[in-house]
């Protein structure tokens, strides 16, 4: 047997057996996907009250929104 059909042996093998995660607009992963099929947009901002009370400084995110 040659090292590719090694290789591809070895991907086929694996198996994802769960999946968990804090995702946004959604409850669980399969309504999160759900919210991707359907191009459900799930961007939120916070306030600066919110920023603040999580410890950011809201100045320092103003520039970079993405952060």
């Amino acid at each position: 047997m040659s090292d590719q059909n090694n290789n591809q042996d070895a991907l086929e093998s694996i198996a994802i057996i769960g999946l968990a995660g804090r995702l946004p607009a959604a409850e669980n992963v399969d309504a999160f996907w759900a919210n991707l099929l359907a191009g459900r947009e799930a961007i939120t901002t916070f306030t600066d009250e919110e920023l603040a009370a999580a410890g950011v400084n809201p100045d320092a995110v103003r520039d970079e929104p993405n952060f």
